[in-house]
């Protein structure tokens, strides 16, 4: 786990999926706990390393790969756990992620796994946006729905810079490279979220994947290169629709169109995902419509 400082007492770890760490007199704050109970250990060894106690966990939204290591945070130091309101109720009822991912019939074993099926945890209190104090940690929740429904950021000041933890709101360049189809639930609210975030009076912006992005041209660049990728899948799909598609056959086409080879079941209904998150932002702009023809659905132009 890589740590890096940006400012004197926050920090980013940086793994496959990223921690902030804020300490302010010997207490220590955790933003996000990773994938597991690994995760989950590493951030306890930086503590202990820096002689801190741990005051809280604050989780930014209910995926596997954000808040895995809490079930073992919890377990070892009953760590008081936040989280917003719909994310935590997810996290007490892990198995509604890959439930969703599979329509909402019992999942199938390939999304029974660790990165979309993490360990129940038990929230202590469900937070809203705006100000929230913690011990001696002086807060602001910041809404950044798209990515998953309730997804948030938490900002904090320190030493007059003010950094954002801004969770999945963005995701770096290397994910766009490899990923092409980047995941969100709701593309017209994850598209209101990039366009708000690159405005945000913040110094620094740490994400939940990648490295952290100052204010100005660095967080501007990663905001529209995420801006950029989801509105060219929204356009192939909607180029697509010429002729009534099948949700399988547009999953197929944008995978093709960008050269991403989808090698697992998982992969494909992530993928799935935001391409039907496209189809609800089209019908929504009555530019789609489903409608059933020879016992199949399709979508097709309005």
């Amino acid at each position: 786990m890589k740590r890096v400082s940006l400012t004197s007492n926050v920090f980013h770890l940086q793994s496959g999926s990223n921690m902030g760490l804020v300490l302010r007199d010997g207490r220590a704050l955790l933003i996000d706990t990773g994938l597991d109970g690994d995760s989950g250990r590493r951030a306890l060894r930086i503590l202990e390393e820096r002689e801190t106690r741990l005051e809280a966990v604050i989780v930014t939204h209910a995926h596997a790969d954000h808040f895995g290591g809490a079930h073992f945070l919890q377990r070892r130091l009953e760590v008081p756990l936040y989280a917003p309101d719909l994310e935590a109720a997810m996290m007490e009822n892990p198995i509604i992620e890959p439930l969703y991912l599979f329509a909402g019939a019992a999942p199938i074993r390939e999304l029974r796994h660790k990165f979309t099926l993490a360990e129940p945890c038990e929230v202590d209190r469900t937070v809203d946006p705006g100000p929230l104090r913690i011990g001696p940690f002086q807060l602001d929740i910041v809404p950044l729905p798209g990515h998953a429904l309730n997804q948030v950021g938490v900002a904090v000041e320190d030493g007059g810079e003010q950094v954002l933890f801004c969770a999945d709101a963005v995701f770096p360049d290397e994910t766009i490279r490899k990923h092409k189809v980047l995941f969100c639930v709701d593309l017209d609210e994850t598209l209101r979220t990039i366009k708000a975030l690159r405005d945000q009076p913040y110094d620094h912006f740490a994400p939940g994947h990648g490295p952290p992005y100052t204010a100005g041209p660095a967080i501007e660049a990663i905001c529209d290169a995420n801006r950029d990728r989801l509105e060219a899948i929204r356009d192939v799909v909607y180029e697509a629709l010429e002729r009534p598609c099948e949700t399988s056959a547009l999953v197929q086409h944008v995978a093709d169109i960008f050269a991403l080879r989808i090698t697992t079941p998982t992969a494909y209904f992530l993928t799935r995902t935001t391409i039907l998150a496209v189809l609800s932002s089209l019908e929504k702009a009555s530019q789609a419509a489903a409608v059933t023809d020879a016992n199949k659905l399709m979508w097709e132009r309005e």
